[in-house]
């Protein structure tokens, strides 16, 4: 495997070698901020390395802390919940919730953490078709026992696809099972989607209730909602993210990642919550991140590739099968572009696809640039 040799950016090095870059998850391009690398300097020479124990335990420092001030001011939640890695957000949840929900379906194409912690709840698991509302509602039909509480789990922007959850249309499904709850693992909308960047429940004007009360908690007759994500992708920093209700805050932290795990070590999250105030401040990062997803979308149309009408910085190119997406990955890396191929990965067809990512950071030259190479490639 290729191993980067810098930060990622619109442009990175890969052994060596600087490339017009198009791959990963830098969407604001925060990771090389120079704002975001002091912060993490200043708080390793203060603080050092990590606390040595977890949260629960002492672990706690103004950093980590910090992260989670401005992770609840920018969601505009009473509190906030910041752990090592966002994989782990689906399990925090799923234990926190335990008790309230006899089945778990997810969607088909999600992301490996999801089936993960939807196994290791210790309840039934079945998978529904992929962004399929009905799909769902067949699904729990034919297999919540009667009377039964369905928990539904899919990513919010599926990480190698771009798609985006429909999740407005799976709230109404579930309106008729009292007590449900719809659990977005959004990685990859946090930051990108919405006015504020609060990502797929926002893009659906879906916000007011998440992270307020778990299954069973409230009278409301709506399925509670529910949201993880990570500070890795395009805030620029690194750990996962649960913003909501300090009650709801409260009970998360009841569970063993916050007594049990190593805090989150203090220079990250000091670049973290650097990293936060920087997107809070700089709502222009995302109009751009926006104008730049516009201009590749509509560049891949005249060149007859598939582009979803929709605010998402990946595009899924599956363009013939393995061996041309190989060949077109190639040529374009010996122009010095590097978009990703991946053969497989969550949701992904047998033959793989190339991901192309979209930053910021990129520049109208570099889109062109990239555009009419593909072209040529083709």
């Amino acid at each position: 495997m290729p191993v980067m040799n810098s930060p990622p950016g619109p442009h990175a090095v890969f052994d060596g070698r600087q490339y017009l870059y198009f791959g990963g998850t830098a969407y604001l391009g925060l990771q090389q901020h120079p704002d975001v690398i002091h912060a993490a300097c200043d708080a390793l020479q203060q603080y050092g390395v990590g606390s040595a124990t977890s949260r629960g335990g002492f672990g706690d420092t103004p950093p980590v802390l910090e992260v989670e001030h401005q992770a609840a001011r920018w969601f505009a939640t009473e509190g906030a919940f910041y752990y090592a890695s966002g994989y782990l957000g689906n399990q925090i949840l799923l234990t926190a919730s335990a008790g309230t929900f006899d089945a778990v379906f997810v969607d088909e194409c999600a992301h490996y953490c999801v089936f993960e912690a939807a196994r290791l709840s210790q309840q039934p698991v079945f998978a529904f078709p992929h962004a399929d509302p009905d799909g769902l509602q067949a699904a729990i039909q034919k297999h919540l026992p009667p009377g039964g509480c369905p928990l539904v789990a899919s990513d919010g922007v599926f990480a190698a696809l771009g798609h985006v959850a429909p999740a407005d249309r799976y709230c109404d499904v579930l309106r008729a099972y009292p007590g449900s709850a719809l659990l977005l693992d959004d990685a990859h909308g946090i930051g990108v989607l919405g006015t504020n960047g609060w990502g797929t429940w926002e893009h659906f004007g879906l916000d007011d209730r998440v992270n307020a009360a778990f299954p069973g908690d409230d009278d409301s007759p709506l399925p509670s909602r529910l949201l993880c994500g990570t500070l890795s992708k395009a805030v620029g920093g690194f750990g996962g993210l649960i913003p909501g209700r300090e009650t709801f805050i409260q009970r998360v932290k009841c569970t063993p990642y916050f007594a049990g795990a190593s805090a989150p070590p203090i220079a990250v999250a000091a670049a973290t919550a650097r990293a936060l105030q920087i997107v809070q401040d700089e709502p222009q990062r995302r109009a751009q991140l926006q104008a730049n997803v516009r201009a590749v979308r509509d560049g891949l149309i005249k060149l007859g590739l598939p582009a979803d009408d929709v605010p998402v910085p990946i595009f899924c190119l599956p363009v013939g099968d393995a061996q041309n997406m190989q060949r077109l990955h190639q040529q374009l890396k010996e122009h010095g572009i590097l978009v990703p191929y991946l053969p497989a990965y969550s949701g992904l067809g047998q033959h793989g696809a190339l991901r192309l990512a979209v930053f910021a950071t990129h520049t109208a030259d570099m889109i062109a640039q990239l555009l009419d190479d593909l072209a040529r490639s083709l």
